[in-house]
């Protein structure tokens, strides 16, 4: 077994995970970025997509709709707005959250948040791909 380091994933409502890991793959603002322990000091955006956590207990799969990570060589913090494990994606709510936002962006309504409404469907997107990807 390998070095470990600690991983912590932390979005604004509570902390998701925080345990040692011996890798961790998450998607960066350039693609995915992968950091064993003694990595180099580093700051990085995160980007929606997939955080990979090597571990004692396997493989863990988080969808995130992106945020920062500070990694030092003992640990990786990840600050994510939003954070879940792939095998626990409600997939009925992730599709009314991809059919809520397609509907936002469609509106002619000038009160509509078009932003706001892209990075809910970007969102909505990331979990529902990923929940099918654990399914396979």
């Amino acid at each position: 077994m390998g070095k470990k380091f600690r991983v912590e994933i932390v979005t604004p409502e509570r902390l998701v995970f925080s345990e040692e890991a011996e890798s961790l793959v998450v998607p960066a603002e350039r693609g995915y970025l992968g950091v064993l322990a003694g990595h180099a000091p580093l700051l990085c955006t995160l980007q929606p997509g997939e955080i990979l956590i090597r571990g004692d207990k396997g493989d863990l799969h988080f969808a995130t709709s992106g945020g920062f990570m500070e990694v030092t060589p003992r640990k990786a913090s990840l600050l994510t707005e939003s954070a879940e494990e792939t095998a626990g994606v409600d997939v009925a709510r992730a599709e009314k959250s991809l059919a809520r936002a397609k509907e936002r962006l469609a509106s002619s309504d000038k009160g509509v948040d078009k932003e706001r409404a892209k990075e809910a469907l970007e969102r909505a997107q990331n979990r529902l791909k990923l929940a099918a990807k654990r399914r396979k």
